[in-house]
């Protein structure tokens, strides 16, 4: 019975969400309706892959794999005109490689906020200056002027994996940010952004729990290259002494938001490809971010910092381990340095391209002896084959040292491929 309700439950909500989103797309063309004030995007993945790790990997069963197609990502993306000074944003979706735990079917709210527009509000809008004020799940993140795969939303990544060293979630907060133009001169932009967040998607009222601070600043220019700095902190580390392991909350993007590598011995929704090593309670990073569009063809980007955390993940032992293999927390430092190089070359312009990133992290704890580094190597190829149809492959290539922030515990690789559409 319980499963009956369940299915029937999930039933209703897609076909409800289904309907929606016809009547929205349809409504954004009839003025009669939602006098245009609606906007409805559909985004859909469907990928592929057959990876597998080396022998003296920490889960054996990850050494012997099967290639395999993965589950479709689908989101639904609603922007909605409240009025000339307030908008409302939704993104839902089923994403396996997010919410995909439970192996339920499921629509699932990813993303969502509400945006004030201060300056309009205020009588004083500048149509060179935005202020925004933005409450509900927001973008936790450091980085800076590239994309990443989250769900469906694959476009913006021209690679098929993302970075082990992505630190990047959406968290329930609130942010203000701010944005300049300006003319004549070299530097054409100037950008700034600060937040708060509790540590999860969800809510925790708990004892000790904390929060997390973070911001970035950036500047564009007209010589194709553009500039930026990150930071984070997070005041989370009290909970070790009041709650039990599992109840503890941690900053979410430490471990990144999912990836589109799946093991065997991993949960659909795990993070253990990415950098495990800080746990995300007293933590600090500092990222600096670059971008250079070198040509109309080419594109490049990089991204460095320092991320250490005053926790560690423990094993069994109270020794320093990462996340796929911890049982504890103990008060001892973590801390590690890294930095990423990313490339895309189109061979034919607005159709076909080329890409590369190569990302390092390094574990930089005291006391710490052997392989302490983890890389991943990834290339791509890119094929526009319509207007909102990319179909993506790739080859990715990971290495775990044996004292890495590495998660499978030896190295492995594999290829992978995706077709993703984009609607609206």
């Amino acid at each position: 019975m319980m499963i009956k309700t369940k299915l029937m439950k999930s039933t209703r909500t897609l076909i409800s969400t289904s309907i929606l989103a016809v009547g929205l797309t349809h409504s954004a063309n009839a003025a009669e309706f939602f006098d245009g004030r609606v906007d409805a995007k559909v985004l859909l993945m469907q990928g592929y892959q057959s990876i597998e790790a080396d022998a003296g990997a920490f889960e054996n069963i990850n050494t012997n794999m099967s290639s395999g197609f993965q589950r479709l990502r689908f989101n639904l993306e609603l922007a909605v005109k409240i009025n000339d000074y307030v908008t409302a944003y939704a993104d839902l979706g089923e994403e396996p490689n997010d919410f995909g735990s439970d192996d339920q079917f499921e629509i699932s709210q990813d993303l969502a906020y509400i945006d004030l527009d201060i300056l309009g509000l205020a009588d004083k809008a500048d149509e060179n200056t935005q202020w925004l004020f933005r409450a509900g799940n927001i973008v936790s993140t450091v980085f800076d002027y590239r994309g990443y795969s989250d769900g469906a939303a694959v476009q913006k990544n021209p690679l098929i994996g993302n970075s082990p060293i992505d630190f990047v979630t959406a968290e329930s907060g609130i942010q203000t940010l701010w944005s300049k133009k300006i003319m004549g001169s070299t530097i054409t932009k100037l950008n700034a952004d600060v937040g708060l967040s509790v540590p999860t998607f969800f809510e925790d009222y708990g004892s000790d729990r904390g929060y997390n601070v973070f911001g970035r600043a950036s500047i564009n220019t007209n010589l194709g290259l553009d500039v930026g700095l990150g930071w984070f902190v997070s005041d989370l580390g009290d909970q070790v002494a009041s709650r039990e392991f599992a109840n503890i909350q941690t900053a979410g993007l430490i471990q990144g938001d999912g990836d589109n590598y799946n093991f065997v011995s991993s949960g659909t929704n795990s993070r253990d490809t990415h950098a495990g090593l800080l746990p995300g309670l007293n933590a600090n990073i500092l990222q600096i971010n670059a971008q250079y569009q070198a040509s109309a063809s080419t594109l490049l980007r990089a991204w460095a910092g320092i991320a250490k955390d005053d926790y560690s993940f423990v094993d069994s032992n109270g020794k320093q381990t990462v996340a796929s293999k911890a049982i504890g927390y103990q008060e001892i430092e973590s801390k590690i340095h890294y930095y990423a190089i990313e490339a895309t070359q189109y061979i034919k312009p607005e159709s076909l391209y080329l890409a590369t990133r190569y990302s390092s992290i390094t574990n930089a704890s005291d006391g710490v002896s052997g392989d302490k580094d983890l890389t991943r190597f990834q290339v791509g190829l890119g094929w526009w084959v319509a207007k909102g149809t990319l179909v993506k492959a790739e080859y990715v290539k990971q290495s775990e040292g044996n004292a890495s922030a590495g998660q499978i515990g030896s190295d492995w690789d594999g290829i992978t491929a995706e077709i993703s559409v984009f609607f609206d």
